[in-house]
């Protein structure tokens, strides 16, 4: 990576397998760019480069906290709280920071040493009675957030302690009168007075009830306060005191009389009382009634509505336990008055009276009456439960009429008859008394059944005695046997028969059924205790774990049943693993597993792993298995099929060589060798011929044989788990020497012939074959091989290298083989990329006073390449370097012009491909401008005679007619040598002449 200010790049790893890397330490707001490179064991490749990037956090900085209070203080400390901030930035709060500064000063102060983790702060090392304001800051990931608000300035003083809740000691309609208590603590000065403030309610401001300073810890406050109370010393106001009670400004009532208990039952009592004596100017509204367990009690609330009438029954008693009860009036103008006397200890107990009557004396004798008139008959009833009275005439039931009016209370019957007729009258009035009451109690035992964890069942039968009524319906309670409360689990169950829910794990309950008709709730049946718990048990360990199918990131767990069930179905079973180098188990199955068997996958390849199964039933999870052995998670392995495409690549005297290839199936792991095993054909014992972990090559030669022997010869493959099945080789083998003629391998890419550029390497290596190994001869087809060749050759294959390759280097390369059964040649072209060789025969003809004509043939070596043009240059004798004449000549022959008359040339043509300039090709003899001579006279000869000659005169016409002598020459030769040169003019007689020698004469103009 680097960052795009610099120029220099910075290696973040080396090794980085996946395609995938984290770059880490990177500075925040810097922008970078990043680069990668692939590399592999023949190097790097190109890189490619990322657009530039800024390193940010992916989330923002958070809003501002709230503004910090101050909830404690002192004169050395202040203890801070805030909100936190509205939006966190999407990064958690990591902490606060809390800053502080004086109230007069500009200067922030941090004061927390450490991130500040939670809401609150204590700030500490104030200096007394210095007003100090507070701010907050958040951090997250992204950074710090802008400070809070200032809190509101505070003084590090000791404050006052708040003065006790205001208590109302007298309350009238017109006035109340408060008592508190002295605050605790008077931050270190004496109190110097209260301040009382009152609101109206419900939602009235608070207003200051007192214009004077209160001194004493009692004040009278008019019309209708919700009190609060400071205190004050020389420092100030200190804090309010908790707010009172809210109190209405009314006369108080009376309370009623004492209630007496009318009607005592084992689960209720009934109640009577008078009204108060005054109540209050406001009419009584109703009544509050109220109760006490003896001995200690606590009173509380018996009724929960509002008592119009001066009576009242109490119920959900606990039969034999004793209460004591007492009443409260409540009057229009919401006044409540005081508790009435308690009834005194009552006994929550069934009293069984039989019922009994009386009547007065006077009805012992007949009672006369007029027709038309009216007459009461009255009987006092007395008995427990209260019982009911029915009038009878004769056999017949009385009922009420408009004439025949019936006036029964609890302790009294009374009839009224009206306009008394003939038929009215009778000698006796018997008096028969049937009973209606609540029932008796449901018919036991209530049985509970189908108990679970959280539900059960009950039934019970109808009660014996049905109190006079028919049953409308059952009421249900239960209780844990740990508390003393009973709660309604259904109150109108039609049924002998419930079904309870909800119930709590593991408790223990009692349940009770009471039955109701219309006079009320009869006696309870309880049961006996339950728990609430399976009747069933975890199911038991799994058995018989087995591990199948294991691959390389999976394996196959399978199972049987566990030998119990625990009494309920299983439904599931839970498959869990452990890596051998971890600690935990983990659970495999995300999804209930009802089959026997579970595949378990994401596994990581070479890691032991053991499991364990547990069964699931409705009770919970079973025990779990033991686990297996630790297995590695790997591909299956086998042993190796056959190996193929054995056959016998040689055979010698004493010898064969075989080759095969790589089976096609190598069990899941890897070759590690192959064995041989021989035996002669008529035997049936194995010898191996490799040692015993076979070898590496998929070749191998058994040697020590007998010549002609036949053999049978097998091959197997041998991995990790074992050796496969072998392969033989069709029929026998016989050792023995074979002769086969030389025969060349040429691939294809040799047969198009080689491409080398000049300054390059080459190598042609041919494979051959032939029995016995022929010779090896390679040459060049148009010259011996270069010094430079190197050749290069083994056991089938010959090579021919040349390190530096030039354009003499080309040409086809022909190797041939040789050995007793025959001979084989093949050839290899060579075309090496270079300049050209020189051209060939440069020619200077046509030669004239200011040009000549240079002719040539083309290189015999173009370079691999055409030749696209020739470069022709001039050199005069007196001069070193060459000059260009023409760079462009694309023909082998060139007219040179504008030369100097006279003067001696030299001439080189170099010809131009594609790769550059080639070497020249230079005139071998100067040569020099000038007109042709015109041919010369016939030499004369005078006289030839043994042994000298004589040459006459002669002469040559130049082109303007004049004649003048020529000089002559005589060569004189032996053996196709020339020995000597005489140059004569005019008449010249040579002597000696040797019969063995052979004489040249020429003439030559002057001016040659």
């Amino acid at each position: 990576m680097r960052e795009t200010t610099g120029t220099s790049w910075v290696e973040l790893a080396a090794t980085v397998i996946r395609t995938t890397f984290k770059a880490a330490r990177l500075t925040t707001g810097t922008q970078y760019q990043f680069r990668i490179k692939a590399q592999n064991r023949y190097g790097i490749g190109p890189s490619i480069i990322s657009e530039p990037v800024v390193a940010v956090y992916p989330f923002d900085v958070p809003s501002q906290p709230g503004t910090p209070v101050v909830t404690s203080f002192n004169k050395d400390a202040m203890t801070l709280s805030w909100n936190e901030p509205s939006s966190d930035g999407g990064s958690a709060i990591l902490g606060y920071h809390v800053e502080r500064k004086e109230k007069n000063s500009i200067l922030w102060q941090r004061i927390s040493k450490a991130l500040v983790v939670g809401n609150l702060f204590k700030s500490t090392g104030l200096i007394d009675g210095i007003a100090y304001e507070h701010r907050v800051i958040a951090e997250n990931m992204a950074g710090l957030s802008k400070a809070s608000k200032p809190s509101e300035p505070m003084y590090a003083l000791d404050p006052v302690d708040p003065p006790g809740r205001p208590v109302a000691l007298n309350i009238t309609r017109h006035e109340v009168t408060l008592s508190w208590t002295k605050p605790e603590g008077d931050g270190g000065f004496s109190i110097t007075g209260y301040t009382v403030e009152r609101r109206e309610m419900p939602n009235g401001r608070w207003l200051k009830a007192n214009f004077n300073n209160i001194l004493e810890t009692i004040y009278t406050v008019s019309v209708e306060p919700l009190p609060e109370v400071y205190a004050e010393n020389i420092v100030g106001i200190g804090e309010c005191s908790k707010v009172s009670e809210v109190y209405v400004a009314r006369d108080p009532c009376d309370p009623p009389s004492r209630p007496e208990a009318v009607i005592v039952t084992r689960h209720s009592v009934k109640l009577k009382w008078n009204p108060p004596a005054y109540n209050g100017g406001s009419l009584v509204t109703g009544y509050l009634v109220e109760k006490r367990d003896l001995p200690e009690g606590k009173w509380m609330k018996a009724s929960f509505t509002n008592i119009i009438e001066h009576e009242f029954t109490v119920t959900g008693l606990t039969e034999d336990s004793k209460y004591d009860f007492r009443v409260i009036a409540k009057n229009a103008a919401g006044a409540v008055s005081k508790p009435s006397e308690s009834t005194g200890s009552i006994t929550a107990k069934d009293e069984v009276v039989p019922p009994k009557s009386e009547t007065d004396p006077m009805y012992n004798q007949t009672i006369v009456i007029n027709a038309g008139e009216t007459f009461n008959l009255e009987a006092s009833v007395e008995g427990k439960p209260i019982p009911t009275a029915q009038w009878f005439k004769g056999n017949l039931e009385v009922e009420n009429s408009a004439r025949a009016e019936i006036r029964n209370t609890d302790f009294k019957a009374l009839l009224v008859v009206k306009d008394a007729i003939r038929v009215d009258g009778s000698k006796t009035i018997p008096f028969s008394v049937k009973v209606l009451d609540r029932p008796g109690p449901s018919e036991g035992p209530l049985t509970i059944s189908n108990v679970t964890e959280e539900k059960c069942s009950l039934s019970w039968l109808p009660p014996r005695h049905d109190g006079g009524a028919s049953i409308s319906h059952y009421i249900i309670q239960k209780r844990e046997t740990s508390r003393l409360a009973w709660t309604v689990v259904c109150s109108d169950c039609k049924a002998t028969m419930f079904k309870v829910t909800k119930l709590l794990k593991g408790n223990e309950y009692i349940f009770r059924v009471m039955a109701v008709n219309k006079y009320g709730t009869g006696e309870p049946l309880e049961s006996a205790p339950v728990i609430m718990r399976n009747p069933f048990v975890p199911p038991g360990a799994p058995q018989d774990l087995e591990i199948t199918n294991i691959t390389r990131d999976s394996m196959t767990v399978c199972w049987n049943r566990p030998e119990t069930s625990g009494g309920s179905d299983i439904v599931g079973y839970i498959v869990e693993k452990r890596d051998r180098a971890g600690v935990r188990w983990t659970k495999c199955n995300k999804r209930r597993v009802t089959d026997l068997r579970f595949r378990v996958t994401g596994l990581t390849e070479d890691h032991e792993y053991e499991f364990r199964i547990s069964a699931e039933n409705a009770a919970g999870v079973g025990q779990p298995s033991p686990s297996t052995t630790y297995l590695k998670a790997c591909d299956p392995t086998f042993e190796p099929g056959c190996p193929t495409n054995v056959h016998v690549v040689d055979t010698t005297r004493d010898s064969i060589c075989l080759a095969w290839h790589r089976p096609i199936y190598d069990g899941g792991c890897e070759i590690q060798g192959y064995a041989v095993e021989i035996t002669k054909a008529d035997e049936e014992e194995w010898a191996i011929c490799t040692p015993p972990c076979g070898v590496n090559a998929t070749k191998f030669t058994i040697k020590k044989l007998i010549e002609h022997q036949e053999y049978k010869v097998r091959i197997c493959a041998i991995n990790k788990v074992g050796v496969g099945e072998p392969t033989e080789i069709q029929g026998v083998v016989k050792p023995m020497d074979k002769i086969d003629p030389p025969e060349v391998i040429l691939d294809s890419e040799l047969r198009k012939g080689i491409v080398v550029r000049a300054g390059g390497s080459m190598r042609v290596c041919i494979p051959f074959k032939g029995r016995p190994t022929p010779e090896i001869n390679w040459a060049k087809e148009d010259g011996e091989l270069p010094s430079k060749v190197q050749v290069e050759t083994g056991e089938d294959y010959t090579q021919l290298s040349i390190e530096i390759c030039d354009k003499y280097d080309a040409g086809k390369y022909v190797l041939n083989l040789e050995n007793s059964a025959g001979t084989k040649s093949a050839f290899v072209s060579v075309k090496v990329l270079d300049t050209p060789g020189a051209p060939l025969n440069l020619t200077v003809t046509d030669i004239k006073r200011e040009s000549v004509t240079l002719t040539w043939e083309p290189p015999l070596i173009d370079g691999g390449a055409r030749i696209k043009n020739y470069l022709v240059e001039k050199r005069e004798s007196t001069r070193k370097v060459y000059s260009n004449v023409d760079n462009k000549c694309t023909k082998t022959s060139y007219r040179i012009t504008g030369l100097t008359e006279g003067t001696i040339y030299y001439f080189r043509v170099l010809a131009e491909n594609e790769f550059g300039v080639g070497q020249p090709a230079e005139t071998e003899e100067s040569v020099k401008t000038s007109e042709p001579p015109l041919p010369v006279g016939k030499n004369a000869v005078g006289s030839v005679s043994n042994p000298s000659i004589t040459v006459g005169p002669a002469t040559c016409v130049d082109t303007y007619g004049r004649s003048f002598h020529v000089g002559l020459y005589l060569c004189i030769f032996f053996c196709n040598y020339a020995l000597s040169c005489i140059l004569r003019y005019l008449f010249h007689t040579l002597h000696i002449l040797h019969p063995d020698l052979f004489y040249h004469l020429w003439s030559r103009c002057p001016r040659d």
